[in-house]
């Protein structure tokens, strides 16, 4: 994000398998992950800022 310097990466699947594997079933989706891939956090829909920052201050 321009506004904050934050960075971060997006998966391109074209087979969907990954989608499929996390439960995604449209976009936009969201997750927060730890270093070992557990999924700690999810949106689906409007990804709400404040919920995702909430999110990062409690790790």
């Amino acid at each position: 994000m321009q506004a904050t310097g934050t960075t971060f990466t997006m998966l391109w699947d074209r087979t969907f398998q990954s989608w499929n594997q996390l439960g995604i079933t449209g976009q936009p989706a969201g997750m927060l992950l730890n270093r070992y891939g557990q999924i700690l956090d999810q949106w689906r829909g409007d990804i709400p800022r404040n919920d995702v920052l909430d999110a990062i201050e409690d790790l």
